[in-house]
């Protein structure tokens, strides 16, 4: 296990990461707020989460839906985040914000049962063909 230090909350080791990533607002503070898609790339990312730059202002608590894909074709996460830290940055007027993982997608859950499913057939099928 890495050492955390001070203030340090991040339950997961980070890695720096570009990879595309799609975003949008489902719940937040602001009721008015801007609910459309909105596309940037990833600073960093863990198993629990991930910051990235945006240039729309959201507020720590708000929820997002992420898609963050590699190559423009494979799915790493789909799911919904929380976001726990928001940092305007000097050089422009973009937002540093960091995201903890909330829910991931329901195929992966499938993806884990169909090969379950399709070990446990083989085994079958082993042991009914040694009969």
């Amino acid at each position: 296990m890495v050492k955390q230090t001070g203030q340090e909350r991040r339950q997961a080791v980070r890695a720096k990461r570009i990879l595309s990533i799609q975003f949008r607002l489902i719940d937040g503070k602001n009721k008015s707020a801007d609910r459309r898609w909105h596309l940037s790339t990833t600073h960093d990312m863990s198993f629990s989460g991930l910051t990235f730059l945006s240039d729309t202002p959201f507020q720590v608590d708000d929820f997002l839906e992420l898609h963050v894909v590699m190559s423009g074709i494979l799915d790493i996460f789909k799911g919904k985040g929380e976001i726990v830290r928001v940092e305007k940055k000097k050089n422009g007027a973009f937002y540093l914000i960091a995201i903890k993982f909330i829910e991931n997608e329901i195929l992966t859950k499938k993806r884990t049962r169909t090969t379950k499913t399709s070990s446990s057939s083989r085994i079958k099928k082993r042991s009914s063909s040694e009969k």
